[in-house]
């Protein structure tokens, strides 16, 4: 038997018309990615009684669920979908705010083992968080936090599948890519090291008497939070902070072909922060938490704009 090598596994997903439900002959799309957690999480429950020999009598499997996280590398057109499915929303000319729709996709692995090939299943999977971080001279890290509802594996692929190939985009990185990052508001807008933003759908899980899944999952609050080190160069920010000011944040990721995909965080709090005495041989910044909230006018926390070349 020859072991699965993990520079070939396979990952690619297909949206859902139905939750839970892979669509018949399937077009997956092959997705991009670094690395993926993604599994059946098993609970268990291990009966607290007593017995004099002192052994555990029984341990009782009681339920499944799909959790996990895929890390990638941001690049144009690659996670549209998943964006998608993580604002609970539909791109409309080319611009994306977080709504309330509920959206759904099933998941597929594909491991290759010599002469044999297994495939590792996923269902009624949603998007719940997105952590997107950007910091000086390195690539724009997108991993997604994900909740599904079941899984299971085969040997054969689903009869009629095809595979859409996967982006080539350029990654977005951090040092040529990002423009016009500045927070509005404020009268001198301070220079970033590094830029860290969670989206979070607060998904949970329903669980039912004599279901062994989930029944379903929930959309909680949407919530965009995160945390910018800043250069302390003036006390404007500083001043935002202690003040409680309305800022705005917004950057736009430009790869080398000319794609790119504008952030717009119209209300911002900046919710900490101030400067500390580091000592010698390093600069003074800023770690200022911070969290976008409704904005009347846009009618949305976030939306992202995307432009092709």
């Amino acid at each position: 038997m020859t072991v699965a090598d993990g520079s070939q596994v396979r990952l690619a997903y297909i949206p859902e018309v139905t939750i839970g439900t892979t669509p018949s002959t399937p077009a997956f799309q092959i997705l991009r990615y670094l690395n993926s957690d993604v599994r059946i999480q098993k609970q268990t429950d291990i009966p607290n009684e007593v017995r004099a020999d002192r052994n555990v009598a029984s341990i009782v499997d009681v339920g499944r669920s799909v959790s996990g996280t895929v890390n990638g590398l941001l690049s144009y057109g690659t996670y549209d979908d998943w964006l998608a499915m993580l604002f609970c929303s539909s791109w409309s000319t080319d611009v994306l705010k977080n709504g309330t729709t509920a959206q759904t996709m099933s998941i597929e692995e594909t491991f290759t083992q010599g002469s044999g090939t297994s495939y590792v299943r996923f269902t009624g999977v949603r998007v719940n968080t997105l952590d997107l971080t950007l910091t000086a001279r390195q690539s724009v890290q997108a991993n997604f936090g994900i909740m599904g509802i079941n899984g299971s594996d085969a040997t054969t692929a689903i009869s009629g599948a095809t595979y859409t190939a996967a982006t080539t985009t350029t990654v977005f990185n951090a040092g040529l890519n990002v423009g016009s990052l500045a927070l509005t508001g404020i009268t001198n807008s301070p220079k970033m090291r590094s830029l860290t933003m969670r989206i979070n759908n607060n998904i949970y899980q329903n669980d039912i008497v004599g279901q062994y899944a989930p029944y379903s999952h929930g959309l909680g609050r949407f919530e965009v939070t995160g945390t910018m080190t800043t250069y302390f160069e003036n006390t404007d920010a500083y001043h935002a902070v202690l003040n409680h000011t309305d800022v705005a944040l917004g950057f736009v990721l430009s790869d080398t072909a000319g794609n790119s995909y504008t952030f717009s965080l119209p209300k911002v709090k900046l919710l900490d922060g101030g400067p500390p005495a580091v000592g010698n041989g390093q600069p003074v910044l800023l770690d200022i938490p911070y969290q976008a909230y409704f904005d009347s006018s846009s009618s949305a926390s976030l939306s992202i704009t995307r432009a092709a070349a």
